[in-house]
C-alpha cells in the first residue's frame, strides 16, 4: 500500500505572499500613475500667474524708481557743480567790486581833500550855524537878489509838528516854547538864509504871528555889515512862538518897509488863521477871521484867508517858501507851491536833517 504524500504548507504561503506583493506593486504603480496624471486646478494656476505678474510689475516699478533716482542724483550733482562754479564766479566779481570800490573811495577822498582845500572857510560866514547837513544838503534853494525880504512865522504852531505837543507848549512857559524842536529849526533856517545873503545885497526881516515887527537895528540892513546881521540874529533868538498867524498883516508890513524888494523868502508851516486889518474880505458864518470870535477854524476858511492875503498884499517878486511840517494842514503844500510857482520862486519842504 502506497503512502500518501504529505503536503508542505510553506509553498502555498510563498505563492500567496508573492501574489500579494505583486498586487501591492501594481497598486502602487496605479496610484503613482494616477497622481502623475492628475492636473492642477485652473483657478490655482490663475492665482499663481497673477502673483507672478504682480511681482514682475513691482520689480519693474522698483527698477524705474531706481533709474529715476539715479537720474535725479546725476542732475543734482550737475546742478551743484554749476552752482559751485557760479559761486566761484560771484566771489571773483565781489573781490573785483571791492577793489574797485576801494579805489573809488580813495579817489573821492582825494577830491574831498582838494575841495576842502580850495573852498572858502566856513568861519568867513557872518552867521555861524549849529546843526547837521548845513553844507552838503542839495536844496535847489539859493538866496538871491539885491533887495531881499525875509518873513519868519512866529505863531504857536512853529514850536512842534504834532498838535498835541503844540497845545502843551502853547500853555507852557516862555522857555518851553522857545525850546520847541521846530522853533529851534526855524531859527537855524533863518540864520542859514542870513549867512548866504549876497554881500552886495540889502535885507529886511519881519517876524509875524498875530502881529508883525521888523527885526534888527534898522528896517533895511546891508549884508556886508556884520553888526547889522548880528543885531537881526539877536532879535531872532529873543522871539517867542505864540498866538495865531496873520499873513495879510505881515505882507502889508513887508511892503511898507521894503517897497522895492526884488525877492521874498518866507519860513512858515501852514496856512494863516486870522486877519486883523483886512479890507474887503467877506466873512461867513463859519469863517470869521477878522472879528475873531471863532473857537476853531477849518481848512477851507484858512485857504480863503491865504488866497485873499496873497491877492491883496503879496509883492510881485519871486517868492521862495520853506514849508516846515505841521500835522492836520493838508492844503498848505499845494497852495504855497502855487504861490511860489506863479512868481517864479521855489517851495521846499526840507528833510529834518537840514540845516
Amino acid at each position: 500500500m502506497f503512502k500518501r504524500r504529505t503536503e508542505e504548507g510553506f509553498n502555498l504561503s510563498f505563492l500567496d505572499v508573492m501574489a500579494c506583493g505583486l498586487g501591492a506593486v501594481l497598486l502602487i504603480l496605479i496610484v503613482v500613475k494616477f497622481q502623475a496624471s492628475t492636473s492642477v486646478p485652473s483657478n490655482e494656476i490663475e492665482r499663481l500667474q497673477q502673483e507672478l505678474a504682480a511681482t514682475l510689475q513691482q520689480a519693474q516699478e522698483l527698477q524705474q524708481q531706481v533709474t529715476s533716482t539715479e537720474q535725479a542724483v546725476t542732475q543734482a550733482d550737475a546742478q551743484n557743480s554749476e552752482a559751485a562754479q557760479k559761486i566761484a564766479a560771484l566771489e571773483l566779481v565781489q573781490q573785483a567790486t571791492k577793489q574797485a570800490l576801494q579805489e573809488e573811495q580813495a579817489v573821492v577822498a582825494e577830491l574831498e581833500s582838494a575841495v576842502a582845500a580850495a573852498a572858502p572857510k566856513q568861519v568867513d560866514d557872518p552867521i555861524q550855524l549849529q546843526g547837521t547837513g548845513e553844507e552838503n544838503y542839495l536844496l535847489g534853494l539859493k538866496v538871491e537878489g539885491q533887495r531881499i525880504g525875509i518873513m519868519i512865522d512866529t505863531s504857536a504852531s512853529m514850536t512842534d509838528e504834532q498838535l498835541i505837543q503844540i497845545i502843551r507848549r502853547k500853555i507852557g512857559p516862555t522857555a518851553q516854547k522857545q525850546q520847541g524842536p521846530k522853533w529851534q529849526r526855524t531859527k537855524r533856517v533863518a540864520k542859514w538864509m542870513l549867512a548866504r545873503l549876497p554881500k552886495s545885497s540889502q535885507v529886511s526881516v519881519v517876524s509875524f504871528n498875530s502881529t508883525s515887527k521888523v527885526l534888527g537895528a534898522r528896517a533895511v540892513s546891508s549884508a556886508k555889515v556884520e553888526s547889522s546881521l548880528q543885531a537881526i540874529v539877536k532879535d531872532i533868538d529873543a522871539l517867542v512862538p505864540e498866538n495865531g498867524t496873520d499873513l495879510y498883516g505881515a505882507l502889508q508890513m513887508m511892503r511898507n518897509t521894503f517897497a522895492d524888494m526884488d525877492a521874498l523868502y518866507i519860513i512858515t508851516d501852514g496856512l494863516p488863521t486870522m486877519m486883523t486889518s483886512a479890507q474887503g474880505f467877506r466873512e461867513t458864518k463859519t469863517c470869521k477871521p477878522i472879528t475873531g470870535n471863532m473857537k476853531t477854524i477849518d481848512g477851507d476858511c484858512r485857504a480863503r484867508i491865504h488866497q485873499f492875503s496873497i491877492a491883496q498884499m503879496a509883492p510881485k517878486v519871486p517868492t521862495h517858501i520853506v514849508l516846515l511840517p505841521l500835522e492836520g494842514d493838508p492844503l498848505s503844500p499845494a497852495l504855497y507851491w502855487n504861490w511860489a510857482n506863479n512868481t517864479g520862486g521855489t517851495m521846499i519842504s526840507p528833510a529834518r536833517s537840514w540845516p
